[in-house]
Order: C-alpha cells, then sequence, then structure tokens
C-alpha cells in the first residue's frame, strides 16, 4: 500500500511540473503581449494606437481564456470570463473602429486582463519557477558525485553546491544526497505551486461581485426577452395552425351538416355521403387537435416523464436511434416539469437536424444527472459527415436561446466527417419520488 501511495505521489509531482513548465512557458507569453500592451497605450493617442488596440485586446484575451481554460481542466471549477458581448451591428469606417474601442474601453474584463498580463511575467512566473529550480539544483547536486571531485581539482579549490564545499568523495556524495533531496522537494512543491497559481489567476482573471452581478442581470435580461418572445412565437402558431387546419375544417363540417339538414326529406342518399364526410372531417379535425397538442406539450411527457419521451422520441426518430438513460433520472416525478419540456424539445430538435442535413444512419440519446454539480446533461449524437456549427443555422440557435432560460448551455463538437454531438447541460434539483396514499 504504501509503494501504491509512493508512486501516486510521484506522479502527481510529475503532472505538477509538468504543469508548472508549461505556466512558465505561458509566463513568457504574457510578457511579450504586456510589451505589446504598453506599445498600444504609449501610441493610442495617434491613428495607429486605435487601429492597434482591438487586435491586442484579442491577443491578450485569447491567453487569458487559455489560461482560465487550464485553470478549470486542473481544478474541476471553471472560471468565468463575462465579456460583454460586441454590439451589433457595427458602422463601417471609422465609426464602426470607435465603437470597436468603445466597447473594449468600457468592458471591465479588459481591465482585468491587463492586471494580469502585467503580473503574470513577474508572480505567476516566480510561482511556476520555484519547483522548477528546484529540479535543476536537484540534477546539478545528483551530479556531483561523477564530476565535482575533478571540476575541484581543475578548479584549485572547492566547488560550492548550497552550503556544501565539495573537494572530495565524501563531500560529493553528501552534495548527491542534497540533490536527491531537492528532487523529492521539487515532486511535493510541484502541485502546490500549480494550484497556488490557480488561485492567483482566479483572483485576478475572475470577475468580482458587482460585475457577475451585472453579468447576471444582464443575461437573465437577454433569457427574459429570449422566453418572452419565444413563448409570443409559439403562441403565433397555435394561433396560425387552429385557423389553418382544426378551425377550417370544423367550418367546413358546420357547413356540410348544414346542407345535409337542408336534404334530409328530399334526398336521404346524399344527406348519408355528406354525414360520411363530416365524420372524415371531424376525425381529421381531432387529429389535428391531438398533433397540436403534442405540439405543444406531449402527452407521454406528461403522463411518464422525461425518460420515456425521449425513447418515444428514439422510437419514431428515422434513424436508428439508441436511448441512454441515467437511473437516478429514469423515476416519474424527478426533473421539473419546464425543464423537462425544454429538454425535450431540444433533443427533437437536435434529431431533426441530424435527420435533415447529418446524412448518418445512427443516432444516439444519452441522459445522465452529475449529482455533485446539480445539472442535468444530455448528448446527442449522430455518424453523419459532420460539419455543424452553433452559430451556422437557426435550428441550433434556437436550441441554445431555448435552454439559455434555465441556465441551460449547448456546446456543438462536429469534426469534418463526423461525428456530430451536441452537448445539452441544465441546472435543476431532482425531487423525491412523487408518492399517492391510499
Amino acid at each position: 500500500m504504501r509503494r501504491f501511495r509512493s508512486r501516486i505521489s510521484v506522479e502527481e509531482g510529475l503532472a505538477g511540473l509538468r504543469r508548472c513548465l508549461r505556466l512558465w512557458g505561458l509566463a513568457w507569453v504574457a510578457l511579450l503581449l504586456s510589451l505589446l500592451v504598453s506599445l498600444t497605450v504609449l501610441l493610442l493617442g495617434t491613428g495607429l494606437g486605435l487601429l492597434m488596440l482591438p487586435r491586442t485586446v484579442g491577443y491578450v484575451r485569447r491567453l487569458a481564456d487559455r489560461q482560465r481554460e487550464l485553470v478549470g481542466r486542473w481544478t474541476g471549477k471553471p472560471v468565468a470570463d463575462p465579456y460583454e458581448p460586441l454590439p451589433e451591428p457595427l458602422p463601417k469606417g471609422v465609426q464602426g473602429v470607435l465603437a470597436r474601442v468603445q466597447w473594449i474601453v468600457r468592458d471591465g474584463q479588459t481591465w482585468r486582463d491587463w492586471v494580469w498580463v502585467a503580473a503574470d511575467p513577474v508572480v505567476g512566473a516566480g510561482i511556476a519557477a520555484g519547483p522548477l529550480l528546484l529540479v535543476l539544483a536537484g540534477v546539478w547536486g545528483m551530479g556531483m558525485p561523477f564530476y565535482g571531485p575533478g571540476l575541484a581539482d581543475r578548479l584549485d579549490g572547492a566547488v560550492w553546491f548550497e552550503f556544501v564545499p565539495v573537494t572530495g568523495t565524501t563531500t560529493a556524495g553528501i552534495a548527491g544526497i542534497l540533490g536527491v533531496a531537492h528532487i523529492a522537494l521539487a515532486l511535493w512543491c510541484a502541485p502546490r505551486a500549480a494550484r497556488i497559481h490557480a488561485a492567483y489567476t482566479r483572483a485576478l482573471l475572475q470577475p468580482g461581485p458587482v460585475a457577475r452581478m451585472a453579468h447576471r442581470i444582464e443575461h437573465l435580461s437577454a433569457t427574459r426577452s429570449d422566453a418572452v418572445e419565444t413563448q409570443m412565437a409559439e403562441i403565433r402558431r397555435i394561433e396560425r395552425d387552429l385557423h389553418d387546419g382544426a378551425q377550417a375544417r370544423l367550418v367546413a363540417m358546420g357547413m356540410t351538416l348544414d346542407a345535409a339538414g337542408h336534404l334530409v326529406e328530399r334526398d336521404p342518399e346524399a344527406v348519408r355521403k355528406l354525414l360520411a364526410e363530416a365524420r372524415d372531417s371531424s376525425a381529421k379535425a381531432l387529429q389535428e387537435l391531438r398533433d397540436l397538442v403534442r405540439g405543444i406539450h406531449p402527452p407521454v411527457l406528461a403522463d411518464r416523464g422525461l425518460p420515456d419521451a425521449l425513447r418515444a422520441l428514439a422510437l419514431d426518430c428515422p434513424l436508428r436511434t439508441e436511448a441512454h438513460i441515467d437511473v437516478l433520472v429514469d423515476e416519474p416525478g424527478r426533473i421539473d416539469p419546464s425543464v423537462e419540456s425544454a429538454v425535450y424539445f431540444a433533443v427533437s430538435e437536435a434529431l431533426t437536424n441530424a435527420v435533415k442535413h447529418s446524412g448518418g444512419d445512427r443516432a444516439w440519446i444519452d441522459l445522465r444527472y452529475d449529482q455533485e454539480s446539480g445539472r442535468l446533461r444530455v448528448t446527442v449524437t449522430d455518424d453523419g459527415h459532420g460539419g455543424a456549427v452553433l452559430h451556422g443555422g437557426s435550428g441550433l440557435r434556437g436550441i441554445a436561446r431555448r435552454l439559455a432560460t434555465f441556465d441551460g448551455v449547448l456546446a456543438v463538437t462536429s469534426p469534418f466527417r463526423g461525428p456530430t454531438t451536441v452537448t445539452m447541460e441544465v441546472p435543476c434539483a431532482l425531487s423525491s419520488p412523487r408518492t399517492t396514499s391510499c
């Protein structure tokens, strides 16, 4: 057991050293960008500085996003980056440049990024360099038993390692032992240095409470507007379907019955035909009403919950579709109905896109619930030719807007030649199963 723990500790130390080396390299990139930022600021009084500003900010943001991504992946806690969205549409020419510069200057996250890029070559590099310097010192000390005495003879004096003067075999051995200790200390310090660097990066790059609150308010305002627009569009669709479908058939059925009433005594045979026609119209109107209700809230979703509704979608899909459901959500009454509805229609839209555009033969639906994060995660995968992009079509944008109402997110992975994976995550709490008293 001790050997296993020691091996795990060495592996963690080596992983920490690799992270420190990576962070140290990124600190040099930050140094170059800090010089570019300084040059841009010095030239702001000229037209050249204004032209350089958007590109400089873009470089800094990409490096900052890279640091956030590394911190989130290594710690398991993502770092938010609430940049203000670029106002659209931007005017052309000088007015467009000035509007972009104004957008950059008014974004508080821009200034936090600039403070970080100025501090990282010193603070970040210093934190990451500590374990690396210990490794270099350890390698130098471990080499002393091999070349230390000879080097001391050639220099006509002692060769120092730390506080040990290497003059012979004994002192060279002591230096070698200290070198091994330095390597062990580096392996112990490296993961801790990476964690300290992550905390420092999070403190500088993560927005403060005021910025997070402002971004939250802006997000809620946008999602509320999207929800209202979606609801109004849904109401207009229902009104149009009723007017053009069931309502027209009911009116026609009324006219048919009225005609049958006038012919009931003179031509019973014609009345029977009219009644048969009215019966067909009523059946079609009933079917259209059922389809309309199914489009508003499918009965299987209301009666049996999201898992069975997704299984029904898989059975109805023209592609061969498999549904894998997490046992935690495979119980009726555990998911909020509004979240169920949003996820159901989002999956339905994703499958529709796969049928229309993917060119594939198979699809997979995976529904899981992460208890630690409290998020419902759904993935829809197809074996098509790929090439789907989140901002390339109205279908995916509609899914993103639908999920954003519930603070959900949408991610699309679709390399050339496929496969395409649409991932949806929605925060929700699973309630206890519904029970009835007898």
